[in-house]
C-alpha cells in the first residue's frame, strides 16, 4: 500500500531553529527525534521569502513565476495542479489545516475560507490570521465553545504578547484538525494525504505563556541579532529602508534601528517559544500516529515556507532580500517503512523538489508539470546522500505589493542564485545587486558586487542565474487557454 504523507509546514520558521540543527536554546524533542530516526536536510532552500509564492511553488513544484502567483494578494490559476489534487487522482484522500494562502484573502473578507481551485482536499479546515481574518474554521470554533480570543501584553514590550493559552490556541486546533482526520481514515483501505500548515512562528510573536515564561525567566542568555554597523551601506536601498520599519513603512513598525536590547531578546525569546509549541503539537500527531499504528507506513515531512530576518542583518520579518535568514528553512523527513533512521544529508535541495519526490514516494510518475527535481533516490540509499543540485534558485517579483513595500523606492524584482562557493542577487528594476563569498563570509556581510576584483566571479554567477532564470519555462505544452 502506498504511504500515508502528513505535510507539516510552518510559517517564517528559519533553519537554526531546531536542536537538531545546533540551536541550544529552543525545546524540539520530538522534531530532533523525527530527524534521529529519519533525515535530516541541513540545505534546504525556499524559492521566495514570501508566503504565497513560495507555497503555490512547493504544492506545485514549480517556480513561482511559472505558476504565475508572484505575491501576495494574487489567486493561483485554476489551470495549475496541486499535489493534492493529483494524489487524489490516484485514490488518495486528502486533507487541510491552517493556512493556504493561494488566494487573496483579507480582513475585509466575508467568507469561510479563501478561493479555491480544484484542490481534490475532500477535507478543508481553513484558518488564518485570527483575528485579524474574522471568519473561519478556527473563529468558528472558538466561538462553538464560548471561548474569546485575546493576547496579553507582556510587560511594556510594545512586540510580542502571550497569546492564546495551549489548550485553545490556533496551533492546537490545526494538529488537532490533523488527528482528527488521520484517526477517521484508519479503517480505511486507502491511503490519505494531508496538509497541516501551521501559521506560527509568524507574526504576531504570542506563544501561550507556558512556553515563553521560561525565556523570560534567562532573558539575558538570550545573544542580540547578528549585525554589524554599517554593512547596508553598500547594499540595495530596500535593506535599508527596512531598517527603520518591515515593509518599507519607515514607520517605525518593527524598527530595528530604534529597538532596545531588551527588545530584541524578547522578540527572539517569543519566537523561540513558538517553535517549542509547534514541537509539543508535532508531537500530538507522532503519538496519534503510534496509537492507531499508522507510524511506520506515514511519511511525516516537516518544513516551512521561508524564515524571519528576526534583526539579523539589521532588520526584521521578511523582504527581498536572500539571506540565510530569509530563505534557508528546515526540512526533516520520516517514513520508517523506506526511509533508514539517522540520515544527514548536506546536499542543495530546493522546496520545489519536495512535490516530485512526494509523487515517486507514493510510486506514481512525476507529473508533467513540476520543475523540481525529486530528491527520493537520495532518501532510498540510490543516489549519493550529499548530492542533488549544484545550485538553488530564488524570485521575488514585488511580492508583497507596493502599496505597502518600499514605497520610496518603487517595489523590487529580483531573483537570485547561490552554489557551493558564491551567493548572488540582481537586482533588475535597479543597477544594483549582491553577490557574497560564502568561503569567507558565510554571514553575507561582505557585499562584493560592486568590487572590481570579483568582477569574474560576479560574471559566473551572472551566467548561472541566467541559466537557471531560462529553466524556468514551463515545460507543460501551451493550450488556447495561455494566451
Amino acid at each position: 500500500m502506498a504511504p500515508n504523507i502528513l505535510w507539516i509546514c510552518t510559517d517564517r520558521q528559519r533553519w537554526d531553529t531546531l536542536g537538531c540543527m545546533g540551536n541550544p536554546h529552543v525545546k524540539t524533542p520530538n522534531l530532533d527525534r523525527l530527524a534521529a530516526n529519519g533525515i535530516l536536510f541541513r540545505n534546504a532552500f525556499s524559492q521566495c521569502p514570501v508566503c504565497s509564492p513560495s507555497r503555490a511553488s512547493f504544492l506545485t513544484g514549480r517556480y513561482p513565476s511559472t505558476t504565475r502567483l508572484n505575491r501576495n494578494g494574487q489567486t493561483i490559476p485554476s489551470s495549475e495542479r496541486l499535489i493534492s489534487r493529483l494524489l487524489a487522482d490516484n485514490d488518495y484522500i486528502c486533507g487541510h489545516a491552517g493556512k493556504m494562502h493561494l488566494s487573496a484573502s483579507s480582513p475585509n473578507s466575508v467568507q469561510w475560507s479563501e478561493k479555491r481551485i480544484d484542490d481534490g482536499y475532500s477535507v478543508f479546515d481553513w484558518s488564518m490570521h485570527p483575528p485579524d481574518v474574522p471568519i473561519c474554521a478556527y473563529t468558528a470554533w472558538l466561538m462553538e465553545h464560548d471561548i474569546e480570543f485575546k493576547r496579553t501584553p507582556v510587560g511594556d514590550s510594545k512586540h510580542i504578547t502571550f497569546g492564546m493559552p495551549k489548550e485553545t490556541n490556533n496551533t492546537t486546533w490545526i494538529a488537532q484538525r490533523a488527528i482528527n482526520f488521520m484517526k477517521c481514515n484508519e479503517p480505511l483501505d486507502r491511503p490519505w494525504f494531508f496538509t497541516c500548515d501551521i501559521e506560527d512562528p509568524h507574526a504576531p510573536y504570542d506563544p501561550p505563556q507556558e512556553f515563553l515564561q521560561p525565556y523570560l525567566d534567562k532573558l539575558d542568555e538570550i545573544e542580540l541579532p547578528h549585525y554589524t554597523d554599517g554593512e547596508l551601506e553598500n547594499k540595495p536601498p530596500f535593506q535599508m529602508t527596512d531598517r527603520h520599519g518591515v515593509y518599507g513603512s519607515g514607520g517605525g513598525h518593527f524598527a530595528a534601528a530604534d529597538m532596545t536590547d531588551q527588545e530584541h531578546r524578547l522578540i527572539r525569546a517569543a519566537y523561540w517559544a513558538m517553535i517549542d509549541h509547534v514541537d509539543y503539537q508535532v508531537g500530538r500527531m507522532i503519538e496519534a500516529l503510534e496509537q492507531s499504528g499508522q507510524l511506520d507506513n506515514t511519511l511525516i515531512l516537516f518544513m516551512s515556507d521561508h524564515g524571519d530576518m528576526l534583526g539579523d542583518h539589521g532588520m526584521y520579518m521578511q523582504g527581498p532580500y536572500f539571506y540565510d535568514e530569509m530563505v534557508h528553512v528546515p526540512l526533516i523527513m520520516h517514513y520508517p517503512d523506506k526511509i533508514k533512521a539517522g540520515l544527514d544529508s548536506s546536499a542543495m535541495v530546493e522546496l520545489t523538489d519536495i512535490s516530485p519526490t512526494l509523487m515517486q514516494a507514493a510510486g506514481l510518475d512525476v507529473y508533467e508539470g513540476m520543475q523540481g527535481k525529486s530528491f527520493w533516490p537520495l532518501m532510498t540509499g540510490d543516489a549519493d546522500l550529499q548530492t542533488h543540485r549544484d545550485s538553488v534558485y530564488h524570485e521575488y517579483h514585488q511580492a508583497i505589493p507596493p502599496v505597502v513595500c518600499h514605497q520610496k523606492t518603487g517595489g523590487a524584482y529580483i531573483t537570485g542564485v547561490r552554489n557551493e562557493n558564491y551567493a548572488l542577487s540582481c537586482v533588475h528594476n535597479f543597477d544594483d545587486g549582491e553577490l557574497y563569498d560564502l568561503k569567507k563570509d558565510p554571514g553575507m556581510i561582505q557585499n562584493l558586487w560592486h568590487d572590481p576584483t570579483r568582477a569574474t566571479e560576479r560574471a559566473q554567477m551572472l551566467q548561472l542565474l541566467c541559466q537557471r532564470m531560462a529553466g524556468t519555462i514551463d515545460p507543460l505544452p501551451p493550450t488556447t487557454d495561455s494566451y
